[in-house]
């Protein structure tokens, strides 16, 4: 990848005196040290420098081609730069697979000439790229949008070609710096992950900032995500329920609307914007808060206690604790406030100042929470260009990091003073908000990778596909859809806990199985392709005795008619269902599924999902991931989950699922819970 960051020379294709072509030429000419050759067989000059009629006639090695030409006439030129040893590209012309079934096939003989050649391409229907700190402009976008860029430590890489543009655009008007943007375009070749990959070594870079609206390699996304170092932020767009579709099994299903994504997203430490000026503010606090306690536990000073609620409500709803002051820092406190006011979180400063004036009220609120060894993180609101000129922020820096505390700015105030002190702080490298909402977000949005930061240390990697003996031996050929009493033997061979049950063939086995096994008993009827046996009328539950046996075994018989089979197994007591399943996703690949079960899993779900094969750790954490996970810890006198053993249900399903590459889907629903122990009580299992 250094090649198209860092080229020695730049062709041109397609460059003229007023097109795209020519603007790219005008960007590099702004900052490129490197050779720029201009390719038009239209001009011998173009912008002050000499134009070469194809890339076969420009001297020497060109390290990078730029390629603005009509859609149709690209492989021509493709062709040209293979002959000339062009090993980089980038296509910024439009008109290839977003255009449907013709341009698909153009881009596809693109990549074919590409890798005939052994040459990467950037694009097409791109912007291509733009490193500011050096500065190089691989791209035509407007050099009005340039000259207001800040060099900054955010790096961006953008799907869309004009989004890059206004990212670019708004990020400059905000004040908020970039270290390099990338528009991909189609990802005819060249992906994300590719740059994200780069970006992890770049020296300018602190924080990947993503707007993308399919994530095609999203296993190697995540995994990315896991072991970096740099905070990932995506805005992702495009979220749909079309992923349903292939659904065959409830795991599948579970998985539309964007479940699956950000589930997985989650627990590789992403953090997920839900607009553009979320995702470059959240960007912007990760450059500014290099690490944080996860803690983060908040102290706040106002001078208005209406404010102090409303920061209190702002952080705690994003997940930020509202510290406890200790007796040292509420004793400090006190010595500056009136003897008839109680010292608490929000530290509410107003009525110190009628006792000690408000620089001192201030001097002596921010000296005792900074000191507070319970307080991560000081917000402090602040109403700028009323009354008293704004505290040395440099100074007030210095404390916070001398004290490992976090200082971030909640401002108001008139139209100038807030615009000076903002970039005064900014100066500073103190992080200001205009919003509370806003801050809240982004100090939780550090807490959140700083916490994934010290859980990767604790547990790193993912485990490997376990190569037992089991996954050596194919598995029978026995249609699309195994029957539950098939899917659950193969569970069992793993290890997975499962009802005790039996296939019979008449009511006296029936009868002769539940008298010994004990009763109440079940009877169901497998009959293939139909997975909602309780719709199909194929269950019958809570059956205690000789006659209600033999009924429901004839009732059974009737409706299978020859095509199925009737199952016999223990009634668990159940005190609540879970569900857990395994699947093939074609971004993510293998994953395993967990959450509530039963009725439930269909009315409002509740599931979590994360790359398979899962460890102990990560099988926990999925656990306790689940929104509505009360349930488990013993809600209304019911038995608390055995978490250990349902982990290691969800390690052993996704040893199952991995280690047989025909495994399509597996569900386990219910999952039920029976005095706190789960057991599979019916399953399923899919083929490829």
């Amino acid at each position: 990848m250094d090649k198209f960051f860092n080229p020695a020379s730049v062709a041109v294709v397609g460059a003229g005196e007023k097109n795209l072509g020519g603007s790219v030429v005008k960007n590099l000419l702004s900052g490129f040290d490197g050779g720029i050759y201009p390719v038009n067989p239209n001009y011998k000059q173009l912008h002050g420098i000499k134009c070469y009629p194809s890339v076969a006639e420009i001297p020497g090695k060109v390290d990078l081609a730029v390629i603005l030409v009509a859609a149709n006439a690209v492989p021509p030129v493709l062709e040209a730069c293979a002959g000339k040893g062009v090993k980089r590209v980038i296509i910024e012309s439009a008109g290839f697979s977003e255009t449907g079934d013709e341009g698909i096939a153009l881009q596809k003989k693109c990549l074919q000439i590409a890798r005939k050649a052994g040459m990467r391409l950037w694009g097409p229907n791109c912007m291509g790229l733009v490193d500011v700190h050096r500065p190089y402009f691989f791209t035509f976008m407007n050099p009005e949008v340039r000259e207001e860029l800040l060099s900054g430590r955010i790096s961006l890489i953008v799907q869309s070609g004009m989004m890059s543009a206004i990212f670019l655009a708004e990020l400059g008007r905000r004040g908020i710096g970039v270290a390099k943007a990338c528009s991909i375009g189609n990802r005819a070749d060249v992906d994300e992950c590719d740059i994200i990959e780069y970006l992890q070594d770049d020296h300018d870079t602190d924080v990947i900032a993503l707007y993308l609206e399919s994530i095609p390699r999203g296993r190697r996304f995540a995994e990315l995500a896991r072991k970096s170092d740099k905070p990932l932020v995506l805005l992702k767009g495009g979220e749909s329920r079309a992923g349903a579709k292939a659904a065959v099994s409830h795991t599948y299903s579970l998985s539309g609307d964007s479940r699956l994504l950000n589930s997985i997203l989650d627990f590789s430490g992403v953090i997920k914007a839900n607009s553009m000026f979320q995702m470059m503010d959240m960007a912007h606090a990760l450059t500014g808060i290099s690490n944080i306690n996860p803690a983060c536990r908040a102290a706040i000073l106002t001078f208005s206690g209406g404010a102090g609620i409303l920061a209190c409500d702002a952080l705690e709803k994003s997940g930020v604790t509202v510290a406890e002051l200790s007796k040292q820092t509420r004793r400090a406190v006190a010595e500056i406030f009136p003897s008839w006011m109680p010292v608490s979180n929000p530290v509410d400063l107003f009525p110190a100042v009628s006792v000690k004036g408000r620089k001192i009220a201030f001097k002596g609120g921010v000296d005792a929470v900074v000191r507070d060894p319970g307080v991560d993180v000081v917000v402090i609101h602040f109403v700028a260009g009323i009354g008293d000129e704004a505290p040395d922020l440099y100074s007030l820096k210095q404390q916070a990091d001398e004290n490992g505390k976090i200082l971030v700015f909640w401002l108001m105030g008139r139209r100038l003073g807030s615009l000076q002190f903002k970039e005064e702080a900014e100066r500073a490298g103190i992080l200001v908000y205009e919003d509370a909402t806003r801050l809240a977000e982004c100090i939780s949005s550090a807490a959140r990778f700083s916490a994934h930061r010290e859980e990767r240390g604790q547990n790193p990697g993912n485990p490997e596909v376990v190569k037992d003996k089991s996954a050596a031996e194919p598995l029978p050929e026995t249609g699309k859809s195994w029957d539950e009493h098939d899917s659950k033997k193969f569970l069992a061979g793993f290890d997975i806990p499962v009802v005790d049950e039996k296939i019979v063939s008449s009511a006296d086995e029936a009868r002769a199985w539940a008298e010994h096994a004990g009763m109440p008993v079940v009877l169901k009827g497998l009959v293939p392709e139909k997975g909602h046996k309780t719709d199909c009328g194929l269950v019958k539950l809570s059956l205690s005795d000789r006659l209600s046996i033999e009924s429901a075994f004839k009732d059974l018989s009737d409706k299978v008619k020859g095509s199925g089979r009737i199952l016999i197994q223990k009634q668990v007591h159940v005190d609540y269902e879970l569900i857990a399943g395994f699947m093939r996703d074609p971004a993510f690949g293998a994953c395993v599924m967990f959450g509530l079960g039963g009725i439930l899993a269909e009315l409002e779900p509740d599931v979590v999902f994360e790359l398979a094969p899962v460890d102990r750790q990560r099988a926990l954490k999925m656990i306790r991931s689940v929104r509505n996970r009360k349930l488990f810890q013993g809600f209304r006198g019911r038995p608390p989950l055995d978490e250990e053993a349902a982990a290691q249900i969800l390690v052993d399903l996704g040893r199952a699922g991995t280690a047989h590459p025909q495994i399509s889907q597996i569900d386990i629903n219910p999952l039920a819970v029976n005095r706190g122990s789960p057991v599979a009580v019916d399953a399923g299992v899919v083929l490829t």
